[in-house]
């Protein structure tokens, strides 16, 4: 894997870049939002982000969003999205309320998980590979599970038309919308019971 390290502190760019090629990841670094963004648009080899919540310019959300418009592709097509970490000291996730609202705001966008300096090197190599594992397994199903939902989809038109097929659209539009719902609340569970840990674990 090739992981961008986005951190305006030369030290900890250095540190991650060493602990990291110990454990054979290659990495490029940045010390600011502008220089990251030139990176990730000229090199599509990379595979996640690892980002200081608070950078020179702008901030992670910021970055995050505006690498979520560059479009990513090589020989074989689209390359999918890159995943985000995104790090923060204890003050920053659990004393300032402001603080803490913005990590909670970079969990529900989308960044992959929460990691607080200084770093667990063993932690980031352990949620990097299984990240790798699960995205390898995705790319493996995804052809054949896209492919059976197109079928499915197709069958629908063929034997469904006019008031059938519009209710039967319309049904399938709220049981979409009853799924967001929950998968919102699970979120916002799982972002309350992440932040708490992190607090926990910043007392001990």
């Amino acid at each position: 894997m090739k992981i961008l390290i986005v951190d305006e502190i030369g030290f900890i760019r250095q540190s991650l870049n060493q602990k990291l090629g110990r454990h054979q990841f290659e990495t490029v670094s940045a010390e600011s939002g502008e220089e990251a963004l030139l990176i990730l648009k000229a090199d599509f080899s990379i595979d996640a982000v690892l980002t200081s919540l608070f950078l020179p310019t702008m901030n992670a959300l910021d970055l995050y969003k505006a690498a979520a418009k560059i479009e990513r592709f090589n020989d074989e097509g689209v390359i999918p999205p890159l995943n985000f970490y995104l790090m923060v000291t204890k003050e920053h996730g659990t004393s300032s309320p402001k603080m803490k609202q913005l990590t909670r705001e970079a969990l529900a966008l989308g960044f992959k998980d929460l990691l607080v300096k200084p770093i667990d090197t063993d932690l980031l190599v352990t949620k990097l590979r299984n990240s790798a594992t699960v995205e390898s397994e995705q790319v493996s199903t995804g052809q054949s599970v896209e492919a059976t939902t197109l079928a499915d989809d197709n069958t629908e038109i063929e034997h469904n038309s006019g008031p059938l097929r519009t209710k039967n659209r319309i049904d399938q539009l709220k049981e979409m919308q009853n799924s967001l719902h929950a998968l919102k609340k699970e979120m916002c569970e799982s972002i309350d019971s992440l932040l708490n840990e992190v607090s926990r674990n910043s007392n001990q």
